[in-house]
């Protein structure tokens, strides 16, 4: 185990820098020259809705986990061995009599992550080929049945719903009753699904990985925003073929590896939704570098403890106000002790053809080093956030986490401290993964807020995900790229699940969501109940199906207009 009392700050001045984004890359790539000899092994990504995550969280609820990293995510195949190795390791070093189901996912990690836990000396290794290929990974089929009407995001021209806020915004929620879904919408009616991943890696450096999937669905137009504008954020086809996934990976050294292509990102400690970046909107078409497992950084910068980064830079699509508009962002992890993880990410727009703001890899390091915060309506639109997580020993291994972001639209900020005192929102949560000593029961709860009224000296509203120039906002394809709750909301969120055999789970979740509470022209209600059954067949054969209701009173922020939604899904998949 690290000794984390040797492990203090990085930060430091960079002369008109606000803050220190240029240092902490120039510390990376320091670490990078000095490892030229630790090749990296090559790992591709774990897909953000995979069982993985949900074992490591019960591995870490029984103490056995000390050095992962949450805020950050999807992990690589590689992170997700280290620390199923990490929790093996603390099993034979204390003697902990483990439950039937820790025991279950431990076996289950053993035999999916072979080759990965072998690189970490678990397990014995075989001889590395030149180039492995999987021509397929895994097989997923799916059936969504959905009756609901996506709501609007909308404050531009005549349709104005958050009349008393700055910014405009044109978006829309996608498919009701099924956010965080990497921007796959499904029509009203019976929609069917089928999808299956192929991944390959070469010598020690190369990886890569696709993901197509294929829909069929009832042709609609659920992007079509109230009050009659067509088109602002197209419509559906009744069969569509298209890239889900698809990257490829560079991995020269254990501290950075480079990805080119499409992905999903999942910054921050919330589970419903966090403030800056989820998987609701689409994959982004990205170049991302990022350190492949939490690293420990020299000197005096170990006091950090356990430490992991990713800058990226994404184009954004042509059907838009400003097409191919661009969109950046950073994320610091760090995690000073073995029960406490602070966070730091910063996502920004700019660039687009005909916005007038530049598109290059000067103007993206600029804009990354909080060296400009725009705000109003200059050529660029930025959100940050600083987020923890705590770990409580004394309470099961509870963890209590949160988020505090600031957001440009509503002024134009002089500085750093001012974007963290207006144009607030936050998110608070409490994970308690043993709710009985099997660990079979675990609870959360979660609230989301983004409802603000200005701050010290702010005269107008400001509106999270909106922007005076960027008509489309933070959206991509339409969908908000970060919390799915959208802008003035405020959601309250709760879900328990149980374990009734080791391959058998039930969960059961509820939530409470407000929106236009500050400057909407009404306020929306929206209650939502759901229940869904998971069971692992077999080792490589998983059956899921899913019920949710809805019930929403003012719909689209019209007083009077109630709506009641339905949501049927069925999936099956096959590991190979």
């Amino acid at each position: 185990m690290p000794v984390y009392s040797k492990y203090g700050s990085v930060c430091s001045k960079g002369g008109k820098l606000r803050i220190c984004t240029v240092a902490l890359l120039a510390i990376v790539l320091g670490i990078a020259a000095g490892n030229l000899a630790a090749f990296a092994y090559p790992s591709n990504n774990v897909p953000l809705d995979n069982w993985a995550y949900e074992g490591l969280d019960k591995l870490a609820g029984f103490g056995l986990i000390y050095s992962d990293v949450h805020g950050m995510r999807p992990y690589t195949r590689l992170e997700v061995a280290r620390l199923v190795g990490e929790a093996l390791d603390t099993e034979k070093e204390k003697k902990i009599d483990l439950p039937s189901l820790i025991d279950y996912f431990l076996c289950k990690f053993k035999r999916e992550y072979k080759e990965e836990l072998a690189y970490y000396g678990h397990g014995k290794a075989g001889t590395p080929a030149v180039m492995t290929i999987k021509p397929i990974d895994n097989a997923k089929m799916g059936y969504v049945y959905s009756d609901g009407q996506p709501k609007d995001f909308l404050n531009t021209g005549k349709i104005k719903q958050y009349p008393g806020g700055a910014g405009q915004i044109v978006g829309y929620e996608g498919t009701p009753l099924l956010p965080n879904n990497q921007g796959v919408v499904y029509g009203k009616g019976s929609n069917y699904s089928f999808q299956f991943a192929s991944s390959f890696e070469l010598w020690d450096m190369f990886s890569g990985y696709v993901e197509p999937i294929f829909l069929v669905r009832p042709n609609g137009t659920p992007g079509t925003v109230s009050g009659g504008v067509p088109g602002t954020v197209g419509s559906l086809d009744s069969n569509e073929v298209d890239l889900l996934t698809g990257y490829l990976k560079f991995s020269p050294f254990d501290s950075w590896e480079v990805e080119v292509g499409r992905d999903s990102m999942w910054w921050g400690q919330g589970y419903a939704g966090t403030l800056l970046l989820t998987n609701n909107a689409p994959p982004l078409d990205m170049i991302k570098v990022s350190n492949p497992a939490s690293l420990i950084l020299p000197g005096y910068f170990s006091y950090l403890g356990p430490f992991k980064y990713a800058f990226y830079c994404a184009r954004l699509e042509n059907d838009r106000d400003y097409p191919h508009t661009l969109y950046g962002g950073s994320r610091f992890d760090f995690k000073p002790t073995p029960n406490l993880e602070l966070g730091m990410s910063h996502t920004f727009q700019f660039g687009g053809n005909g916005s007038g703001s530049p598109g290059s890899f000067l103007n993206w390091l600029e804009l990354t080093s909080l060296y400009k915060t725009g705000g109003g309506t200059d050529a660029e639109n930025h959100e940050a956030s600083f987020d923890f997580r705590y770990r409580m020993p004394c309470l099961w291994n509870a963890e209590l986490y949160g988020e505090w972001g600031g957001e440009d639209t509503g002024f134009k900020p002089d500085s750093v401290r001012t974007f963290f005192l207006q144009d607030l929102a936050y998110v608070l949560g409490l994970y308690v993964p043993r709710i009985t000593p099997d660990g079979r029961t675990d609870l959360r709860l979660e609230y989301a807020d983004n409802v603000n009224e200005g701050g010290p000296g702010t005269k107008i509203n400001g509106l999270w995900y909106a922007h005076g120039q960027y008509i489309s906002g933070m959206t991509y394809e339409g969908l908000i790229l970060g919390d799915p709750m959208g802008p003035d909301a405020r959601r309250a969120f709760v879900r328990a699940t149980r374990y009734v055999r080791n391959d058998l789970k039930v969960g059961l979740d509820g939530s409470y969501t407000q929106r236009g509470a500050n400057v909407g022209r009404c306020i929306e209600n929206t209650y939502q109940v759901g229940t869904d059954v998971t069971y692992n067949i077999n080792a490589a054969f998983t059956a899921m199906v899913r019920y949710a209701w809805g019930d929403i009173e003012n719909f689209n922020l019209l007083s009077g207009n109630n709506q009641q939604d339905n949501l049927l899904m069925l999936q099956m998949k096959y590991e190979f």
